[in-house]
């Protein structure tokens, strides 16, 4: 995204897109661990886990992932949209889905199971439509 943006990307945009995208990797990380531990608890002992901490680390990993991460994730999917707009490399329809994908991740997430996976939906048709634009854009210019 950056190679179409240039020197006239808006910097608070950008920080606010590295951020939520740092946030949301260390989020991740974070669900990660709770799960992890409780498996490694049940793995050691070789028998389950007693029902308080198996509960405990799946709903902390579960709100972890649900709540927080899925928040910023509809963060970093409204700036990118943004900045898309703003500079004009992002066709409106493309707008619009990540505008309804960060509603979607922002209000239903936490409510709604694998609503979660809108988020690696929307990142993935996004790419797609760079890997077109820059397809069309290499065969127009002359060598």
């Amino acid at each position: 995204m950056r190679a179409h943006v240039g020197d006239v990307e808006d910097r608070f945009l950008a920080t606010v897109l590295l951020g939520s995208g740092l946030v949301l990797t260390a989020t991740l990380f974070g669900a990660a661990a709770p799960a992890t531990a409780v498996l490694a608890v049940a793995h050691h002992a070789g028998s389950a886990p007693s029902l308080t901490t198996w509960d405990f680390g799946r709903h902390f990993a579960y709100t972890l992932l649900t709540d927080y991460a899925m928040r910023m994730a509809a963060v970093f999917v409204s700036s990118m949209s943004v900045i898309g707009t703003r500079m004009g490399v992002l066709p409106r329809w493309l707008t619009a889905v990540g505008a309804v994908t960060a509603l979607l991740l922002l209000f239903v997430s936490s409510n709604v199971p694998w609503a979660e996976l809108v988020f690696p939906a929307w990142p993935l048709l996004l790419s797609v439509h760079i890997l077109l634009a820059g397809g069309r854009r290499r065969r127009v210019t002359p060598a």
